[in-house]
């Protein structure tokens, strides 16, 4: 399977499922009330990043995919500062994963990734190696902490909103 194949439309279709849980938890504060902002700044632990900080790491994670296996400079991305923002964010990030060139990502396959991180650690592997073992699951585990930000605030969530790219398979008995 494609380095390309494993990362870009994965990453693409659970972007669009991170919209439409940040559309639920919206229209429930509005629902009950209160400002949406409070679930940007909700965390599930003291010592942990808010919501508006998941949705900017998974956005991170796919956007440097991109960038470091094709040998482009790495963005800088904003913290999104209200929900208007986070689904500008997304959005971005959806628009350079479509325009990402597969060719060129399974190109990176081979290459060789170094990732530094503020601490001085580094980690050197090859492109294949970094989509699979640093990207995706750095990708899957802040969508999940946001998923479960939004539900430990109340959002009713579930699974069809998680892989709502799965019912495009439903067969009806």
């Amino acid at each position: 399977m494609s380095v390309y194949a494993i990362t870009i439309p994965c990453y693409a279709q659970m972007l669009r499922s991170l919209n439409i849980m940040l559309a639920k938890g919206e229209e429930r504060a509005l629902a009950l009330g209160f400002d949406p902002q409070n679930l940007l700044d909700a965390r599930l632990a003291p010592d942990m990043h808010t919501l508006a900080r998941q949705v900017e790491f998974v956005c991170t994670q796919a956007q440097e995919a991109v960038c470091r296996l094709t040998q482009q400079p790495l963005p800088k991305l904003d913290t999104p500062g209200n929900m208007l923002a986070a689904k500008a964010l997304i959005a971005a990030t959806l628009a350079m994963l479509a325009g990402a060139d597969q060719a060129s990502i399974d190109d990176g396959a081979q290459r060789q990734v170094s990732i530094t991180l503020a601490d001085g650690l580094v980690f050197d592997m090859t492109g294949q190696e970094y989509a699979a073992n640093w990207a995706t699951p750095q990708f899957y585990f802040h969508l999940v902490t946001a998923y479960n930000i939004l539900r430990h605030n109340g959002v009713p969530l579930g699974k069809a909103e998680y892989v709502q790219h799965m019912f495009a398979y439903l067969r009806q008995p």
